[in-house]
């Protein structure tokens, strides 16, 4: 018998060899392991960690996360080691080929998530388009694609080359082995992530919620009402006037100041730093929020200076927990523990979403966006549901959805004047973020739909409370501020090897201070404001001493001042993770820029 010919037969018999004997415990190990990897990186390893590092961003707790993410591992894991048993049943050759695709799998999401998301973004709720630059996707999906099927490849040739001592090398132990080491070292990862973790300081109150009920209750003696409409650029202002002159006449009183600045390009951090005082200094997201509502804020500054605090903030970005505005918030509202349900596996419940999070954060960015798709910064809204309607209660996320229901509260409940107590509030909109069909519409439904007809749509909701003020006659004796948080988004390009931008960036702020003549909206260019003078500005309007928090508006405006005036331009460079791209210093006209400086160094 020929040499070729005995080869040839020794293959025939292992493709005839019974059922029985395929189920050795060789196979049985590689199926365990390799289940057991594949479904914990997906339902577990992943999702915890992602959860792990970014607790504020979840309105459940960890038990609610490790148990259902766990069982969900575990049954995908059963259901791998049925599905692997069945095709080894039929064939050795087909669960050799299903076995080896489902290894390259397991070692390409590993490599993904691993070493290749250096650009993965946050959900913030804008756009993530990952396929933007072509080579970085393309080369990313090559890579992803040699090593999902290099294990089959190599197995293809062994069966080839049989007596290749390379190709034959560990053959039935590498892929267990491989398994088995990832399964360990995602284990040892989560393990100390967890051992480290302080969940005390993400304790979730889930029958406390900011209400607007009490909101609605202002003084007849004295109020300071903040609107914050979220990326309320200075320019997008400009233009909306142009187009809707009737907003001279609704903002009466007011004084628009052309030449502020935000001190930041995003949301997180500019409202905690707004109302804190507490300069963000590139730490650790949830730990300068823990930090900032600790210190002297102006709300705590207002209490104890007899003023009642209403705040409709974002939960996601302004604050992590209820508890942390306990002492320096009034409309903290509660319900009893069986009004609240988690929903694990409802729509938008914990399962689906954390695998959703999962999938993209182990996907090549070719699929990301896919895969992300719909997902916005109140991605875990629903992981609490109701037992009844909850229409007094703020969302946890600022959004279109959270202006359309606080302005329908507003109409059906109606302000009064009959807090007992001078009133501060602070009423964080969606604004001028995106064009939203919905907001436009509550000017005008014949309107285009687009940046402008949103910003007049979104100042009905402001002008209805106005009237509202008007008709107790509280609107003369308050002071209301209208301003954004930042204004548009940054373009960036490079500048001497560094990230800058393109242009400069200025931020809407209307003020009309109690007893401001009647008077239509008056402009205002030369003043050099910041949105760092807030707190300031909020304390003296209260009639309280401000000298330790800075300049306030009026310091600025009245001496004549011209103050160094900084922003800072941030981007998101994974779930929760703040990258630091510039600092500008700004002396003069801030719609110049080249009145802008950028630093070179900063703290």
């Amino acid at each position: 018998m020929g040499k070729n010919e005995k080869i040839l037969n020794e293959n025939n018999n292992a493709k005839k060899t019974p059922a029985k004997g395929r189920f050795n415990k060789k196979n049985e190990l590689l199926i365990i392991l390799l289940s057991a990897a594949l479904s914990f990186t997906v339902f577990f390893f992943s999702p915890m960690e992602i959860f792990l590092g970014n607790q504020k961003e979840f309105v459940v707790g960890f038990k609610h996360m490790l148990f259902p993410m766990l069982g969900v591992s575990l049954l995908c894991m059963l259901g791998l080691v049925l599905i692997f048993n069945l095709l080894l049943w039929i064939r050795q050759v087909v669960f050799d080929v299903a076995s080896r695709l489902m290894f390259g799998f397991l070692l390409a999401i590993y490599t993904q998530s691993l070493f290749l998301n250096s650009k993965m973004t946050a959900i913030t709720g804008d756009d993530a388009k990952y396929t933007d630059n072509t080579a970085s996707v393309t080369i990313n999906l090559v890579i992803l694609s040699v090593i999902l099927l290099l294990p089959l490849v190599l197995y293809v040739l062994a069966r080839i080359l049989p007596k290749n001592k390379v190709l034959n090398a560990g053959k039935g132990v590498v892929i267990p082995y491989v398994s088995g080491l990832i399964f360990v070292m995602q284990l040892c990862g989560n393990a100390g992530s967890i051992i480290s973790a302080d969940f005390g300081k993400y304790e979730k109150l889930y029958t406390s919620y900011l209400s607007y009920e009490p909101t609605m209750s202002l003084s007849e003696d004295e109020n300071i009402v903040v609107f914050l409409s979220d990326r309320l650029d200075s320019l997008w202002m400009d233009e909306a006037l142009k187009r809707y002159p009737d907003m001279y006449d609704e903002l009466e009183g007011f004084t628009f100041y052309q030449n502020n600045v935000a001190h930041n390009t995003n949301t997180f951090p500019s409202i905690a730093q707004m109302l804190t005082a507490e300069m963000y200094k590139g730490t650790e997201w949830a730990d300068y929020v823990s930090k900032a509502w600790e210190s002297e804020t102006v709300p705590k500054k207002l209490t104890e200076n007899g003023y009642r605090i209403n705040l409709l903030i974002d939960n996601l970005t302004t604050y992590s927990t209820v508890g942390q505005l306990d002492g320096q918030c009034d409309n903290i509202s509660t319900c009893d523990n069986d009004e609240v349900k988690i929903n694990y596996f409802g729509s938008g419940g914990i399962v689906p979403t954390m695998t959703r999070l999962s999938l993209a954060k182990l996907s090549p960015y070719a699929f990301k966006s896919l895969i992300t798709l719909g997902l916005g910064s109140n991605l875990s809204a629903d992981f609490v549901t109701y037992t009844r309607p909850m229409d007094d209660m703020l969302p946890m996320a600022v959004g279109l959805d959270s202006d359309l229901k606080y302005y329908d509260y507003l109409k059906e409940k109606g302000l009064t004047a009959d807090s007992d107590k001078k009133t501060f509030s602070f009423i964080h909109l969606n604004g001028a973020h995106d064009p939203e069909e919905k907001l436009a519409a509550l000017y005008s439904k014949s309107e285009p739909v687009n940046r402008y007809s949103t910003i007049r749509g979104d100042f009905e909701i402001l002008f209805y409370y106005f009237d509202q003020m008007k008709k107790l006659g509280i609107y003369d004796n308050s002071t209301i501020i209208v301003l954004g948080d930042h204004g548009r988004a940054p373009v960036e390009i490079e500048v001497d090897d560094k990230d800058g931008l393109e242009s400069a960036i200025t931020t809407a702020l209307l003020v009309k201070p109690a007893g401001a003549q009647a008077a239509p909206m008056k402009l205002d260019r030369n003043s050099e404001l910041s949105n760092d003078f807030f707190a300031a500005s909020i304390l003296e309007y209260a009639g309280i001493d401000h000298a330790d928090y800075g300049y306030s508006y009026n310091d600025v405006i009245e001496n004549e001042l011209h103050p160094d005036r900084y922003l800072q331009t941030f981007d998101f460079g994974g779930y929760g993770r703040v990258i630091y791209k510039a600092l500008y210093k700004i002396n003069g006209d801030a719609r110049d820029f080249d009145n802008w400086e950028l630093q070179e160094g900063h703290e």
